[in-house]
């Protein structure tokens, strides 16, 4: 894969709290690389395969629908949207990674991934909260005490919803390979870093 990796199908899944660069970083990383990225795709790739409308797995994307009411939950032939959307993006990371070298981010594919005859690197990239609270500010024009909630929200539910599908601790060192504080990194060093890491594997 353009002299970066010595074997096929190797996958770079990256996990990230919200505000900490992640999507930023795996951008970066994906064209230094020259690996395909997928992120939101992975949403439209599974209405396809659901035949659920985009919009509607937008809102379970990464979300575990506990938090709804039950009498208020949706439900597709028996199947809250949030499991519907984790089954066909599951089956579409596994696909993917035997297909070609990428990079996935989020959506559990650092489990879903484990136990496929595929050379994975599990990534978080994380950073203090008040360096979120700035960048998220910043990106969205919102006042720190609204940027401090989205955060809370954000990464709340990305918790409960790894926790539910993987039986893991969402951001327990001992899931992943790598673990990066890009406010110490800084972002193009946390993608130097994993590209050096990956020149190794």
């Amino acid at each position: 894969m353009k002299g970066v990796f010595l074997m096929s199908h190797h996958v770079i899944s990256i996990s990230r709290q919200f505000g900490s660069g992640g999507h930023e970083i795996s951008e970066k990383l994906a064209k230094k690389l020259g690996l395909p990225f997928y992120d939101k795709e992975l949403i439209t790739r599974a209405a396809q395969e659901s035949g659920l409308s985009v919009d509607t797995l937008k809102a379970s994307d990464e979300r575990y629908d506990s938090a709804v009411p039950e009498d208020e939950r949706k439900t597709y032939f028996g199947l809250s949207n949030s499991d519907t959307l984790f089954v066909a993006q599951a089956k579409i990371i596994h696909r993917i990674a035997h297909q070609e070298d990428c990079i996935i981010i989020g959506r559990c594919s650092d489990v879903i991934l484990l136990d496929d005859d595929v050379s994975l690197l599990r990534v978080f990239i994380h950073a203090p909260l008040q360096d979120r609270i700035q960048r998220i500010r910043r990106l969205h024009n919102l006042s720190a005490q609204d940027a401090q909630l989205m955060i809370r929200k954000s990464d709340q539910e990305r918790r409960r919803y790894y926790s539910c599908y993987t039986e893991k601790a969402w951001g327990n060192q001992e899931n992943y390979d790598i673990s990066l504080n890009s406010s110490y990194w800084g972002i193009n060093r946390c993608v130097d870093l994993l590209a050096h890491t990956a020149s190794l594997l």
